[in-house]
C-alpha cells in the first residue's frame, strides 16, 4: 500500500483528542533542542482541528 502524501495523526479517550503537527527538520530540530519555536515558525502557516459540541471534527486551514 502507497504512503499518502497527507494524513492526520492523533489519539483520542473520552475526553480528548491530542493531534499530531509535523514539521520540516529546519523547524523541527530547533524546537526540540530549545524547547521552543525558532524564529522561523509562522503561527499563520497551522492548520487547526475545531471539535464542536455535536462530536463533528472538521479541519479549518490557517
Amino acid at each position: 500500500m502507497e504512503e499518502p502524501h497527507r494524513r492526520i495523526r492523533a489519539a483520542h479517550s473520552e475526553s480528548t483528542i491530542t493531534v499530531h503537527q509535523a514539521y520540516s527538520p529546519e523547524i523541527g530540530l530547533p524546537a526540540v533542542r530549545d524547547d521552543r519555536f525558532p524564529a522561523a515558525w509562522e503561527r499563520g502557516g497551522m492548520t487547526w482541528i475545531i471539535k464542536q459540541r455535536s462530536q463533528t471534527l472538521f479541519m479549518r486551514p490557517a
